[in-house]
């Protein structure tokens, strides 16, 4: 299972649903997880100690942890990333005695459709998520505003990802 967890609900969404839709050609199986609807609370250690960790939150950890990749669309925020995507892996990674567990090893691809070509939130991310310990596709999946994404590249990026996911 390959979670595909997006980052706001406008062209991202569409984004999201068109890998989901290639992937699906490919017989992989995959998931759409919309992250501004799980609603997290914003993160706060008082409010962990106090509350505990949400059961969204929980929830989402244990579909990580049995998924076998991860890609990550998302626009890009004033030149980095998102809260909600923010607020999502604080969250996630107060989840048990290792905050890299859902990170550690997975293989990951990332995605963007932003006003500018999001590069600096894919470098955000990226070594966000390398520095948790996955495996980030050396490729990205972008579009803009001005650019659809390249139907070829696309197939080609996710292919590739597939077959790194397989081995």
């Amino acid at each position: 299972m390959v979670l595909i967890l997006v980052a706001s609900l406008n062209e991202n969404i569409k984004l999201a649903n068109t890998i989901k839709n290639k992937l699906d050609k490919q017989n992989i199986d995959s998931k759409i997880i919309k992250l501004v609807e799980l609603e997290l609370p914003m993160y706060d250690t008082l409010k962990e100690q106090n509350d505990g960790i949400p059961q969204l939150a929980l929830d989402l950890a244990e579909e990580m942890e049995k998924a076998s990749a991860y890609i990550f669309v998302s626009p890009e925020y004033n030149f980095g990333v998102p809260p909600v995507l923010v607020n999502t892996i604080a969250w996630i990674s107060r989840i048990g005695d290792n905050f890299r567990k859902l990170f550690t090893m997975k293989k990951i691809q990332l995605a963007t459709h932003s006003g500018s070509n999001g590069q600096d939130l894919l470098n955000a991310l990226r070594s966000q998520f390398t520095r948790l310990g996955a495996v980030v596709m050396p490729r990205e999946i972008i579009a803009t505003y001005q650019k659809t994404c390249n139907e070829d590249s696309l197939e080609r990026i996710l292919s590739q990802f597939t077959n790194f996911i397989k081995e």
